[in-house]
């Protein structure tokens, strides 16, 4: 297994978010994350992204632990938290080339992946004066030049309408089908997105 949570268990302030969740996920699997609000989904994303480490539990990628091998680990993941990471100042092409650059991807790239999500005529006004919708595309236009192994999605498709959802859709059909890993929440309903996935539920709030 790439992706092996063992017992894993958190808290916010006094209160007990989850524990003893265990699941694992190989080459090719989707896993849906689903619960209550509150149930901690978002937490959880967030102890795979190494932006909380305040759990107990293990996590293990590729047979490694990654609170003593995180640096590995970090270059394998790429994590869309539910806020869009933009520099509103920016134009759309700008936050996407600083991305591209860490990406090894090129302008010409850059171009054909906001087109891909509909924002071709958009690339060079400041993101600021975007739609919630057009900044999230704008985000979720990293996915088409993405080689990392894990993906790890916090609710993608807030704020996308049908013309954003289709392209980010053949994104995940295509990473999975290359052997990639997708940990996700989504209130749009698995159904809808038609892809065969895993399931994970979470304790509701206490």
């Amino acid at each position: 297994m790439y992706l092996h949570i063992k017992n894993l268990g958190c808290e916010k302030g006094h209160q007990r978010l989850f524990s003893g969740v265990e699941f694992s996920l190989d080459a090719g699997e989707l896993l849906h994350v689903a619960g209550e609000n509150g149930s901690g989904k978002t937490t959880l994303l967030r102890i795979l992204a190494g932006l909380n480490r305040d759990y107990t539990g293990d996590v293990w990628w590729q047979d490694s632990n990654i609170r003593s091998h995180w640096s590995d680990y970090a270059q394998d993941i790429l994590y869309l938290g539910h806020q869009p990471a933009l520099k509103t100042q920016l134009t759309a092409r700008e936050n996407l080339q600083w991305y591209a650059r860490c990406a090894n991807a090129s302008d010409e790239q850059v171009d054909a992946a906001l087109s891909t999500l509909g924002l071709r005529g958009k690339m060079d006004i400041s993101c600021h004066q975007l739609s919630a919708g057009q900044q999230r595309r704008v985000v979720l236009a990293r996915l088409i030049f993405s080689r990392q192994k894990l993906w790890i999605l916090d609710e993608p498709f807030t704020a996308i309408d049908a013309q954003g959802f289709a392209p980010v859709l053949e994104c995940l059909r295509l990473h999975i089908e290359r052997g990639g890993i997708v940990v996700m929440t989504t209130h749009h309903g698995m159904e809808k997105l038609n892809l065969q996935h895993k399931t994970l539920t979470i304790g509701s709030a206490l």
